[in-house]
């Protein structure tokens, strides 16, 4: 088996989007020879959400063929023949995906064509997915009979595909492995290192994340590029505490090019956001904000999300987060992700 480690965006090759519709290396972040990618602007677009689906459905079918136009793509079964779209769900119910939003993406899709068996709904953690509501008991793993995948599930994960990191394991995953593997030591070592992938990520699927903001002393902020990374993987709780390994780690997983060349866009909703104390939900922490964020680059929308939350921790007389000092967006650029600050932003 082969771990997969982070490759540089220069590698990939630039392929033609009309010739090669659900192939569509990095259009938005081309680098030609006389522009570098310092210069690249990288978009984001924000939109209304609001107390139901309307509001979101609005905002969205004013955004999405925006998108598509400054981006060279389109959003339909020819391009993007299978759809998995990452929920955020594992402090639910109290940080969580809209409802609303989701339901307003599933009707958005449709409108273009798309088939209910054509799109996964997916997270990672099983009762997360039950306290958002999601799936239950009654229902089963379908929302809405639209299928929804979580890693208690065989093919959530798969052999061969994994990010392999000399982090050593938390003490539960260690007792894990003990369990599993109790006579044969070497290979619980092997296995302690590595952090397990969706098998959607490379397979049929191309992805849309729809990620909760929210800050994190380690991190910065838990935003976009960790709900698609570190909020996908198993092993993913010996990162959550590292301030350089975190970082480097989302930044890795996303370069590989099976994740990065098969995103659609991601969405930061802020009508329910936290400002401290992340990594575990806590309500007096939670801001309001009917607007939500669009980009193809998860980074992007990372960085708009510092600058707001950081203003409300400037309203709040908390200590701010040092946006030049964010290694988030630091080895993002080294892997040729796009540079964040050069985000601008389209507002509907």
């Amino acid at each position: 088996m082969v771990a997969l480690i982070a490759i540089s965006l220069f590698t990939s090759l630039y392929l033609d989007a009309e010739d090669n519709p659900s192939i569509y290396n990095r259009l938005d972040q081309k680098i030609s020879d006389d522009k570098s990618i310092e210069e690249i602007k990288c978009w984001a677009y924000s939109g209304g959400a609001g107390e139901d689906e309307s509001d979101y459905f609005s905002s969205l079918s004013k955004i999405l063929p925006v998108l598509e136009s400054d981006h060279s793509i389109k959003i339909s079964p020819k391009s993007f023949p299978m759809v998995a779209i990452k929920l955020d769900t594992s402090l639910a119910p109290g940080i969580q995906t809209s409802k609303h939003l989701i339901d307003s993406i599933l009707n958005w899709l449709s409108t273009r064509g798309f088939e209910k068996k054509e799109i996964i709904l997916f997270d990672r953690e099983r009762d997360g997915l039950k306290e958002a509501g999601f799936i239950s008991e009654e229902q089963g793993t379908l929302y809405k009979n639209y299928r929804v995948l979580h890693a208690f599930e065989e093919d959530y994960f798969m052999d061969g595909w994994f990010h392999d990191s000399p982090l050593p394991p938390t003490s539960f995953d260690r007792a894990k492995y003990i369990l599993q593997f109790p006579a044969e030591p070497e290979r619980r070592q092997i296995e302690e290192r590595k952090s397990y992938l969706p098998a959607l990520l490379f397979k049929d699927a191309f992805w849309i994340n729809l990620a909760v903001p929210m800050d994190d002393v380690f991190l910065g902020v838990d935003g976009a590029a960790a709900n698609i990374s570190l909020g996908a993987v198993n092993n993913y709780g010996r990162f959550l505490q590292k301030a350089t390994m975190g970082p480097a780690t989302i930044a890795e997983i996303m370069a590989i090019p099976e994740i990065w060349d098969k995103r659609i866009f991601s969405i930061l909703d802020f009508s329910t956001y936290q400002v401290a104390n992340g990594q575990r939900f806590d309500s007096k922490y939670t801001e309001k904000m009917n607007r939500f964020y669009i980009s193809r680059n998860p980074f992007s929308l990372d960085y708009l999300a510092w600058k707001i939350i950081g203003e409300q921790r400037d309203k709040r007389n908390l200590s701010q987060r040092k946006l030049n000092n964010s290694l988030l967006f630091r080895y993002a650029q080294e892997l040729g992700l796009g540079v964040a600050r050069n985000t601008q932003v389209k507002h509907f």
